[in-house]
């Protein structure tokens, strides 16, 4: 036998409500996946964006860890916490390939311009003069 519910009766929701998101947890993302993406794509400029990423996730999964019943959105902190981490890693990695490869110019300029060359146009053209 099916009763119909009386009027006004609202069904209790299913499961626990969930507390709001933590205000910064977006952000933290946000920055690393922007540091991320920078460091990849931009030759390691996101070195100098996905380190706050990395930090601004940590603290705001530290936070949610301390009261999660105040705050959720700890998988965008988190996910701010790891893409910052190896955005910082692969900026910095790009970093010492432009530094190693500044100096690597550097060094062959500098020992072009000690060179010196014992051919000359002269002794070209003598060799090539006493031949004819």
């Amino acid at each position: 036998m099916t009763s119909t519910p009386p009027p006004g009766y609202q069904p209790a929701p299913y499961g626990i409500p969930q507390p709001p998101p933590h205000p910064e947890a977006n952000s933290a993302m946000v920055l690393g996946i922007v540091g991320l993406c920078l460091s990849v794509m931009c030759g390691g400029i996101g070195v100098f964006v996905a380190p706050f990423g990395w930090a601004k996730g940590k603290r705001v999964m530290s936070e949610i860890d301390a009261n999660p019943a105040a705050y959720s959105g700890r998988g965008n902190a988190q996910a701010g916490f790891i893409t910052g981490l190896i955005g910082t890693i692969f900026g910095a990695l790009y970093m010492l390939f432009w530094i190693a490869y500044i100096i690597f110019i550097i060094v062959m300029i500098v020992v072009a311009s000690n060179e010196t060359d014992t051919t000359t146009f002269d002794s070209i053209n003598a060799m090539l003069s006493s031949r004819i």
